[in-house]
């Protein structure tokens, strides 16, 4: 079986810099934070949200990286963190959409203008569509489709079984559908 030369390179990054080698951990930087800042930044919906996300994720990694005992699961490991910061971040922004919800909901039933071409637009929005999909579902998304990985990968860095991430997937894809084909989600 023939591996991936850019695993391969990962790997011995590591290994580097799990003993201690500085330069090992900045080409380690230089190559994956682009990579967390896109995952984080699809998965929270707003790119300076993601770049923050990024690196509180790869702060932790630094810490943690001499716990990493397979270096062949750099990859999943350093989504996993990123994606659990991600969730904190959706969830801390959760409390807030909460208020500012029932804000627009109050003004809504007192009678605010409200344009129907919003939501035609927005039935046709992708980015929104995603933005729209429960924090874990979103996560899975960005890391199959945005980053590439295999679904044993994908549960590998959230932490669940495949079957779950197969189910999210699944459950993802629907709720994009039918976002995408103007119907209520």
């Amino acid at each position: 079986m023939r591996r991936d030369p850019e695993q391969v390179l990962d790997e011995y990054l590591v290994v580097l810099a799990q003993s201690g080698e500085p330069r090992a951990w900045a080409q380690l930087a230089e190559r994956w934070a682009p990579k967390l800042v896109r995952h984080a930044a699809r998965v929270l919906g707003d790119a300076d949200a993601g770049r923050d996300a990024a690196q509180d994720a790869w702060l932790s990694a630094a810490r943690g990286l001499k716990r990493l005992q397979d270096p062949g699961r750099f990859a999943p490991w350093l989504y996993a963190i990123c994606t659990r910061r991600c969730m904190d971040a959706l969830r801390a922004k959760g409390r807030v959409r909460t208020v500012r919800d029932a804000a627009q909901a109050h003004a809504h039933v007192n009678g605010a203008a409200h344009d129907p071409r919003a939501h035609i637009e927005a039935g046709l929005d992708l980015t929104a569509a995603l933005r729209d999909l429960p924090g874990d579902q979103r996560a899975v998304v960005s890391l199959y489709y945005g980053e590439d990985l295999s679904v044993d990968d994908i549960a590998a860095a959230i932490g669940a079984p495949s079957g779950t991430v197969k189910s999210r997937l699944h459950a993802a894809r629907e709720t994009l559908k039918r976002h995408l084909q103007g119907e209520e989600t």
